[in-house]
């Protein structure tokens, strides 16, 4: 372990305190390498904190941790606290505001959030979403992966804000129904990210599609955030 670069001790910590934060701890005592990295604030500014565990026991810790990543300007701990702003306590302005702050600073999940937050709300009196973002298709998929993944998934104890419910109601996920795109013939497949085929789609179509989806489970990845903030 002395032989070790900083770097990797940074990475490996990182992965532990993720996963565990109680191991996080035992790791710096055990460790005076750890110990070193876990006091930079480097470190709290960097650690990606989308696939903190927040399920475990030590709740205090969890808290503590991820408030002192927030300070740090952690990009993932804003984009954490704007969903938290956004879905939870209902300030759509400001949890947007600190979402697209957490893109610009270098979260991939929240210039994702973000960009489809805005293809969403473009949605017009047909149904149909405008401002397209500049995603390739495959990020599309990669990104849904990750925001359909059990980690991030399955945070049912609260509503949805009533602007954000009625901007997804308005979008018709039906479009392609009658669009010429589901008529080719023969017809045209993609294949995602997991193998899985499913029918080509023009833009319009695909864009719709997305926003629907997204809108019916992005609030399932939104957490509480530490009180004694």
């Amino acid at each position: 372990m002395d032989s070790l670069p900083p770097s990797m001790l940074h990475k490996i910590l990182s992965t532990v305190a993720t996963k565990n934060i109680r191991d996080f701890g035992s790791a710096r005592i055990a460790f005076p390498g750890f110990n070193e990295v876990g006091r930079e604030d480097h470190f709290y500014r960097s650690i990606n904190l989308i696939y903190l565990n927040d399920w475990v026991d030590e709740v205090s810790a969890v808290r503590t941790f991820r408030l002192k990543c927030y300070r740090s300007g952690n990009p993932e701990a804003i984009y954490l606290r704007g969903m938290y702003e956004f879905f939870i306590l209902h300030l759509v302005d400001e949890g947007r505001e600190k979402i697209h702050l957490a893109g610009e600073r270098g979260c991939e999940l929240a210039q994702f959030v973000d960009g489809i937050l805005n293809l969403a709300f473009s949605v017009d009196h047909r149904g149909i979403v405008h401002n397209y973002p500049a995603f390739t298709r495959q990020h599309v998929y990669k990104m849904f992966q990750i925001i359909c993944s059990w980690q991030l998934s399955g945070h049912w104890d609260y509503d949805k804000p009533d602007m954000f419910l009625s901007v997804a109601e308005r979008i018709d996920p039906n479009v392609p129904c009658d669009c010429w795109c589901s008529h080719i013939d023969p017809p045209e497949f993609e294949v995602s990210l997991d193998g899985s085929r499913s029918l080509w789609k023009c833009d319009r179509c695909f864009w719709n599609c997305a926003a629907w989806d997204f809108c019916y489970q992005i609030h399932l990845t939104a957490r509480t955030w530490p009180i004694e903030d």
